[in-house]
């Protein structure tokens, strides 16, 4: 691991609020940069070592430690890139400071930013809106690898028809690390996927999370709706921790990603966890392989507040995506690297909260991470799959080539702000309304393949015979 300074600044009670002290870092930094802090505990913050480098670069003369003091902080402490993963890893919730909407701007879409800052409403127009989505008739299915899914209003629990989930397909993969005392019904491995939302799991809930942001569909309380990239995409979770960092669940992801390739048969797998270090092992690395090699399009998160890409986001057989902001900057949490495919809103995004016992039926603002910019990415897999299924099974198949096709055109039709850099974010911010309607660069020609054909032939594609669930699943 490499040596990298991180500052743990200290707040006291009676210094300023942590969104005073964010408002006071970002004023000290390029407006054109996204330059923020991550809070780990009641008094403390991260702030990473990029970050640090061009506020020091900014203001010569000036160290960061007395450009930090300077803005409120109590104390500056510096310290390894192994401590500080260990605080953000080990930060709880419910200690945190409540994160604020972010003053969005009415043309930037407010709650639904994340959906204006890729286009989808162009996607969907495509495919005859959001409501109608014909996934039945395609056959396509997602699949989620994650800490597992809780009943929530936004995944179709006690909404008319029932959740899209294929609750008896989802399933679990590891064994119940909660001590029998805490007196839960925590699944056993192979069984409901549920998320039980145990005692001091640290990332409880965030596969009803992510999950929403991929498929999800519910009309809030104000009679507005909350949509999902893909509404209602038959969509099979599978749980394999109860933390984003799965370094000891690498064996379960292989499991996991091979019960979703090969008995599920899903078409896309989202996957919002991470290895760090970034080594892979050779089971994860191997069930990498047999995804790609059976045209699953594997999508995933680069990672959040370390510089190298996690894995599996880093292998070759992933689809790696980083993360921007409302103001399509860069987001200073987000992982970086040449492995990056492209980026996706990753900030303060609008999800639901999930409860560990009834039905859901909470938001609130502060979805933050690449797993959300993994989610949108897979939830544009998915709909790239609808609109152009014929001639992608007539030109690719259900290859490699046909992953390989997603990345390329995603790539060839990202939008790129003003001052993109592309190494270490990719080719730009993905724009699903235009790889759903401009079909030259939607479905590139790859090496060894014929070009698109002028019409191509009609494709029949039976849906599986799978019922849908009805009721609360």
């Amino acid at each position: 691991m490499t040596e990298k300074r991180y500052a743990k600044v200290v707040i006291r009670d009676d210094g300023p609020s942590f969104a005073t002290y964010r408002q006071s870092l970002a004023a000290l930094g390029d407006p054109g940069l996204d330059i923020d802090l991550l809070q780990v505990g009641v008094h403390e913050g991260l702030v990473r070592p990029h970050v640090l480098r061009h506020l020091v670069q900014r203001h010569p003369g000036t160290s960061a430690e007395k450009l930090l003091t300077h803005i409120g902080a109590h104390r500056v402490e510096f310290i390894d890139e192994a401590d500080a993963q260990a605080l953000a890893r080990q930060r709880i919730e419910e200690d945190l400071e409540p994160r604020a909407p972010e003053a969005v701007p009415g043309a930037a879409g407010g709650l639904r930013w994340h959906l204006e800052a890729i286009r989808v409403d162009a996607a969907w127009a495509a495919l005859g809106g959001p409501e109608t989505l014909d996934w039945a008739g395609s056959g396509i299915r997602v699949g989620q690898i994650d800490t597992g899914y809780t009943r929530h209003r936004a995944l179709g629990f006690g909404q008319p028809g029932g959740s899209w989930l294929r609750v008896d397909e989802c399933r679990t993969f590891m064994p119940s690390a909660t001590p029998q005392e805490f007196g839960l019904q925590v699944p056993a491995p192979n069984d409901d996927g549920v998320d039980p939302m145990p005692f001091g799991a640290i990332s409880k809930g965030h596969g009803t999370r992510i999950g929403a942001t991929l498929s999800g569909c519910a009309t809030l309380p104000d009679g507005s709706k909350f949509y999902g990239v893909a509404p209602r995409v038959p969509h099979v979770v599978v749980r394999i921790a109860d933390v984003v960092v799965i370094n000891d669940r690498q064996e379960e992801f292989a499991q996991a990603l091979r019960y979703l390739v090969q008995q599920a048969q899903v078409d896309v797998v989202n996957v919002s966890l991470g290895v760090f270090p970034p080594i892979a092992s050779p089971a994860m690395v191997q069930a990498m392989q047999l995804a790609r090699s059976r045209g699953v399009i594997v999508v995933c998160a680069a990672g959040n507040h370390v510089d190298p890409v996690v894995a599996p986001a880093r292998l070759d057989t992933a689809i790696a995506v980083a993360g921007t902001t409302w103001r399509s900057l860069p987001w200073s949490g987000s992982s970086f690297g040449a492995e990056v495919a492209f980026s996706a809103p990753a900030a303060n995004l609008f999800r639901p909260v999930a409860q560990r016992k009834g039905l859901g039926a909470d938001y609130a603002w502060g979805g933050d991470g690449t797993s959300y910019a993994a989610a949108i990415a897979s939830g544009c897999a998915a709909l790239w799959l609808l609109r152009w299924k014929p001639q992608i099974d007539a030109m690719y198949g259900r290859t490699a080539r046909r992953v390989e096709a997603f990345q390329v055109a995603a790539q060839a039709t990202c939008r790129k702000p003003p001052g993109w850099q592309p190494t270490p974010f990719g080719a730009g911010i993905l724009d699903a309304g235009v790889l759903c309607t401009q079909a030259a660069a939607a479905l590139p020609a790859l090496a060894g393949l014929p070009p698109l054909p002028a019409t191509p032939a009609p494709v029949a594609h039976a849906a599986p015979a799978v019922p849908l669930p009805h009721g609360d699943g």
